[in-house]
């Protein structure tokens, strides 16, 4: 029986609440970190190729679409199309024979079809678009439509009478 004073042992373990804290916290943001990279790793590979980056610029009458570098693919492998607010590329990234006898020491360069899709935010005249293809880079021009453009709206003064 104790006379409520402690024996003078070290307790076997001892709990800091900060301690505990703190490896949770660490393995909650590990988790988290590894979850965040495989989705990144996610969004920028798609169907064995990197996905293509793509910018969108807005001028008073067009929405622009630049997407690439598309390197390793013809103009004729690939494919733009509009449906609604939705444009999508799909391409083909081929590669040359290297000949029978050609074993690879090390090939980051992917190849495949991969395609990417872009909500285009603004109404657009998917009828009139143009693309073109230059130095590995696709642009697109889709002109807007009418209701998309500013208008100016001119006010009148009116007197009180």
């Amino acid at each position: 029986m104790t006379n409520g004073k402690q024996s003078g042992k070290q307790p076997e373990f001892e709990f800091d609440p900060m301690k505990s804290l703190n490896n949770v916290l660490e393995t909650v943001t590990r988790f988290v970190d590894q979850g965040l990279n495989a989705v990144t790793e996610g969004f920028n590979t798609v169907a064995g190729a990197y996905a293509l980056p793509v910018d969108i610029v807005e001028t008073e009458s067009a929405v622009i679409v630049k997407a690439g570098p598309l390197h390793g693919v013809e103009p004729e492998n690939i494919d733009v199309s509009i449906t609604g607010d939705t444009l999508t590329i799909k391409a083909t990234i081929t590669t040359e024979e290297d000949g029978d006898d050609a074993i690879y020491l090390r090939r980051e360069r992917k190849t495949g079809n991969f395609s990417r899709a872009v909500k285009i935010p603004r109404a657009v005249k998917g009828d009139q678009a143009a693309a073109d293809f230059k130095a590995g880079i696709l642009t697109i021009t889709l002109p807007k439509t009418e209701s998309t453009q500013p208008k100016i709206i001119n006010i009148k003064s009116v007197d009180d009478e």
